[in-house]
């Protein structure tokens, strides 16, 4: 049988955190963890969007603010979360210019990894279950210069800014999983991309007839948001090996049912996530607390 959300197991008792729950995979995932019996705590950047999502998950659910450019909004979050069973990384920025936060970060490595490294160092001690990323195939197409992670000399690209920071998201869960299993810790890791997904991420080049290609055609061919965000729940909450990438079965891994799929030979160097890491815990300041 194809697998979806509707074959997950109960999960009565299990709190999940959700970043980036207010729309399109976020509030898919949310949706599907709620349905199974989970409380879910919907983390955005504005609340009442939050809110509204939290409400309509019935139940024990609740609404959190999160900003993960923002690093008082992220200690802020992690003081007022109790313990946990399974974190969802789902929250990402494809930018159209270059945003610099104000810790002197670019938006998406800031969004898409460095917040979630801080996040996940400073709630490491109270995850009981597994921690999961959203990632994309798009981390095969990605560079990480080292010396220019934020674009201060290169001419900025949205789409090698975004492709460089879902391989860096890709190296520190490698970098990761390998201190937990070192660790001896019972806490799992896993990723998962939703393939081409219609969500609001196709609309960004602001390009009108561009945009109205994109969004025509994801939605004639791509998953939907549901679909893709099965691939997040099978990650989530599946009994898969530690450190696995769940991704769609389809043509090109871009729809379909969730399955285990591989990834790049730059994401699975573990030299490079060490390097990673390395660079993260030096300009966060973080340090992995389990």
């Amino acid at each position: 049988m194809t697998w979806t959300a509707a074959r997950l197991p109960r999960l009565d008792g299990v709190t999940v955190v959700v970043t980036g729950a207010t729309r399109g995979l976020g509030v898919a995932t949310a949706r599907g963890a709620a349905a199974a019996g989970a409380t879910v705590i919907v983390a955005g950047r504005d609340h009442d969007a939050a809110d509204a999502v939290a409400r309509s998950l019935g139940g024990s659910s609740r609404a959190a603010t999160l900003d993960l450019t923002d690093r008082a909004s992220i200690e802020r979050f992690a003081d007022s979360v109790g313990e946990i069973d399974i974190l969802v990384h789902n929250a990402g920025v494809l930018p159209t210019s270059r945003v610099e936060t104000a810790d002197g970060f670019e938006s998406a490595l800031a969004t898409n990894v460095l917040g979630p490294f801080v996040l996940t160092n400073l709630l490491a001690d109270r995850i009981r279950g597994r921690i999961v990323a959203v990632n994309s195939t798009v981390h095969s197409a990605g560079r990480i210069d080292f010396t220019d992670l934020h674009f201060e000399r290169r001419a900025f690209s949205g789409a090698r800014a975004y492709a460089q920071s879902k391989l860096a998201q890709a190296l520190w869960m490698l970098a990761l999983d390998r201190r937990l299993r070192a660790a001896r810790s019972e806490v799992t890791t896993a990723m998962a991309h939703p393939g081409w997904a219609a969500t609001e991420m196709t609309g960004v080049t602001r390009v009108a007839a561009v945009d109205a290609l994109v969004t025509w055609l994801g939605n004639t061919i791509a998953n939907t948001a549901v679909a893709g965000a099965a691939c997040s729940l099978y990650a989530a909450a599946m009994p898969i090996p530690s450190g696995s990438f769940v991704g769609p079965d389809g043509f090109l891994g871009m729809r379909g049912a969730p399955t285990l799929v591989g990834r790049s030979t730059q994401a699975a160097d573990p030299v490079l996530a060490e390097r990673f890491w390395e660079t993260a815990a030096a300009l966060t300041g973080s340090e992995l607390s389990a």
